[in-house]
């Protein structure tokens, strides 16, 4: 072989050693897994700050009463925990897949109840909701959690909080606000007589929870809360 084809040769053994090593493709990432948690369920009976209707005696217990708890279905969710409360003790707490449950309770109490969504991926809570069962309470009812709106003012980007409280012997109520950003307390007030805050910024996807607990000169106190997502 001629001197100058020897040359040409070793001058092309980096270009065909570059094509060999670079004609592969590219290993390729999967792609991530998308996971959703549920969404919320909400809760249909008992009714909001109403008397309990939907109860059965049982027979030869003069102290309880067996009460209907229904809710509706929420997108991805696999089952559902029902958690119903005296004040802060709570009574019951079990998981369900099916849409109602019948739970024995106390007679003359008020109770709150939620329920949260959950599957694989992760749990959604609804909102708080009270009611009373029939009968003669001990002493005073406690009021009945607060029935808290929120209201988004995309012009402003400001959020509008402002709840509703009641109770059985219609006692003066005061009321302690908190609000949550992401997890992260924004803003609270405490022993509140009105029935709304000044608006609050949001910022535009952000989830913000609302609690608020209701209280009564007897020392009584119940908690709502609410989440919401703010509009992009």
């Amino acid at each position: 072989m001629k001197p100058s084809m020897i040359f040409r040769s070793l001058l092309m053994l980096p270009v065909l050693f570059a094509l060999s090593c670079g004609g592969g493709s590219e290993d390729s990432q999967p792609p991530e897994e998308i996971k959703n948690p549920p969404a919320k369920s909400v809760g249909t009976l008992p009714a909001n700050g109403e008397p309990c209707s939907d109860y059965e005696p049982i027979e030869g217990n003069e102290t309880e009463v067996s009460v209907l708890f229904t809710w509706n279905a929420a997108q991805l969710a696999d089952r559902y925990i029902l958690l119903v409360q005296d004040g802060s003790a709570e009574v019951f707490n079990e998981s369900f897949t099916a849409l109602s449950a019948d739970v024995n309770l106390s007679r003359g109490v008020t109770y709150t109840w939620s329920i949260t969504s959950v599957n694989e991926n992760g749990q959604t809570s609804g909102d708080t909701s009270s009611f009373t069962t029939p009968g003669t309470p001990e002493g005073n009812y406690a009021p009945y959690p607060a029935a808290i709106s929120v209201d988004f003012d995309e012009v402003n980007t400001s959020m509008n909080v402002s709840w509703i409280g009641s109770d059985e012997d219609g006692d003066d109520l005061t009321y302690d606000i908190f609000v949550y950003e992401e997890g992260s307390l924004i803003e609270e007030q405490e022993n509140l007589t009105v029935l709304s805050l000044d608006p609050i910024s949001y910022l535009p996807g952000y989830e913000y929870t609302i609690a608020v607990n209701t209280k009564d000169s007897f020392g009584n106190s119940t908690e709502a809360i609410r989440n919401e997502l703010a509009p992009e």
